[in-house]
């Protein structure tokens, strides 16, 4: 990236340089203009707003930029002086540059105004930090969702790019580079469908490709992978190596409907117990609004490295929670995602890690076991001459899934209660499945997660990974027992997880809402890809 200072980039400017003319469609095949970026650099942001004043919608724009200003301001009474210049300007109704929002948030806005004092006033205003967040954010919404995108198809931003070269079109734009970038979750911003979409396909992926198994309990009732491929989760496009990791899954059968297991994952100590967490505090809750598609607890989490205590210190995280529910595959599901939140300042105690994971809570047939994949390999071979059989079928539980034209590269399948697997290793011998006592229903839960713990051993990570999902099965049996006899009650506090499912019922009452892609196949592609290629995101 070019470092100049952005007005050195003048007409003549790129005759210096091997591409001395740029073209326009090359670059819209390339690259893609993320709003964010154009507040970085001057020069865009003035074109942009000349494009508005052109559209005689300039008013959200200044609006965004005046708050943004009043924000930065430290002096007490500069920050009263200017926030009641913004709402004389832009919020009052009939103000010179009034800006075009709903009534309650002009309404709240008022409100909050004459809660802190006379307008008259200035002195004596204390005016509240946040009071323009609801606004500005609803704002920023149709400037990023609307106005932008046609300002940078439009002819005016065209010819403003004809006369830069790659540096700086670099500084306003990312490379698209291929479809991983559309596929592959990021650290940046709440929980959103790409993230949900993402998780939910790997979760109900079993494909032989795309896992390995690490352990298979010996009742065939609980098992963790670890996916073949590497990821990046970050923000550039360019990865550094020690920031790629595999995702980590877990599938516990446990004998409860997907309701009740929901109950139980509800409570908070149970939660923590299950998931080998050491504390779960709520900080913050975030309702549904234009930014933000999904109610979203924020939560901060601790936890010990079980077993290596001694020699790590604690990790701790900041993580929006948000729980849904998918009509298509009738599952809940559940996300977390690291944010950053100023309520939970880093402490020297602890390492800070970032978690991105999903849980899916799906109803199964009672029989359901986990095959071990050796097993499949050895169904899949002796079936490789069948036409109908494709080892890189996408097993699905009930086997309707449309790309699951055989069963064999899955490893739930219904087998006859009593036939266990031949296939013994040097199993756990404490886990028996008594323990699973006698149930009416079973229910499937899936947790994929793709964690940065900052342990760099492959195999402490494989061992870490056994102990948590043995010990999280037992507890979870044990909780289900539990609150069986209770009558699987639902919790009076799960840290704002109920809240946000209610609000997801709530908004989305009537929605058919699944996160199915119809691209799966290329979805497929991008997690198979050979580790060669591993590189090139």
């Amino acid at each position: 990236m070019n470092h100049q200072p952005h007005h050195h980039f003048h007409h003549g400017h790129h005759h210096h340089r091997k591409n001395h003319s740029i073209d326009i469609d090359q670059i819209y095949q390339l690259y893609e203009f993320p709003f964010e970026a154009i507040f970085d650099v001057p020069e865009a942001k003035e074109e942009f707003r000349q494009y508005l004043k052109k559209e005689h919608n300039e008013e959200p724009f200044l609006f965004y930029e005046d708050v943004e200003e009043y924000k930065r301001l430290k002096f007490e009474e500069n920050k009263a002086k200017k926030a009641i210049a913004i709402f004389k300007n832009y919020i009052l109704p009939y103000s010179p540059h009034e800006i075009n929002i709903s009534a309650q948030f002009r309404q709240n806005a008022v409100k909050s105004f004459e809660n802190s004092g006379q307008l008259q006033n200035e002195k004596s205003v204390l005016v509240p930090e946040t009071i323009f967040d609801e606004i500005q954010s609803s704002i920023f919404y149709n400037l990023k969702n609307d106005n932008y995108p046609r300002f940078t198809v439009s002819q005016q931003f065209k010819n403003f790019l004809k006369h830069k070269d790659i540096s700086f079109i670099s500084m306003i734009a990312t490379k698209k580079n291929n479809k991983y970038m559309d596929f592959i979750p990021k650290f940046d911003g709440p929980i959103c469908d790409r993230d949900i979409q993402f998780f939910s396909f790997m979760s109900f992926n079993e494909d032989l490709e795309v896992w390995d198994e690490v352990k298979v309990g010996e009742d065939g009732r609980r098992a963790c992978y670890l996916s073949k491929k590497e990821f990046c989760l970050n923000d550039q496009i360019e990865c550094e190596e020690q920031m790629t990791r595999k995702l980590m899954k877990q599938i516990f059968i446990v004998p409860c409907k997907k309701e009740e297991a929901l109950n139980v994952f509800a409570h908070t100590h149970l939660r923590k117990e299950i998931l080998d967490l050491e504390s779960v505090n709520q900080v913050d809750f975030n309702p549904i609004s234009p930014n933000n598609k999904y109610a979203q607890s924020i939560l901060h989490i601790q936890m010990q490295l079980t077993g290596f205590s001694w020699i790590m210190k604690p990790r701790e995280t900041v993580a929006a929670l948000t729980a849904i529910y998918d009509t298509k595959r009738q599952a809940y599901g559940m996300m977390l995602k690291s944010t950053e939140s100023l309520l939970v300042p880093h402490r020297k105690s602890h390492v800070r890690f970032r978690i991105l994971s999903s849980t899916f809570l799906q109803d199964c047939p009672l029989n359901t076991q986990i095959t071990k994949q050796k097993e499949l390999k050895r169904k899949s071979t002796s079936l490789k001459n069948s036409a109908s059989a494709s080892s890189s079928s996408i097993g699905s539980l009930d086997g309707n899934h449309p790309s699951s034209s055989s069963n064999s590269g899955s490893f739930s399948s219904n087998i006859s209660t009593g036939r266990k697997s031949t296939v013994t290793e040097e199993d756990d011998s404490s886990e028996s499945s008594d323990s699973f006592g006698s149930a009416d229903h079973a229910c499937k839960v899936t947790i994929v997660s793709f964690v940065e713990l900052k342990v760099q051993s492959a195999f402490l990570i494989k061992k870490v990974l056994n102990t948590k999902n043995k010990n999280g099965y037992a507890r979870f049996l044990a909780a289900v027992k539990d609150s069986k006899v209770r009558g699987f009650p639902k919790p009076k506090f799960s840290e704002g997880l109920l809240e946000t499912l209610d609000s997801f019922k709530e908004h989305y009452a009537d929605a058919e809402m699944t996160w199915e892609l119809n691209a799966e196949d290329e979805l497929h592609d991008i997690v198979t890809t050979p580790e060669k290629n591993k590189t090139v995101f």
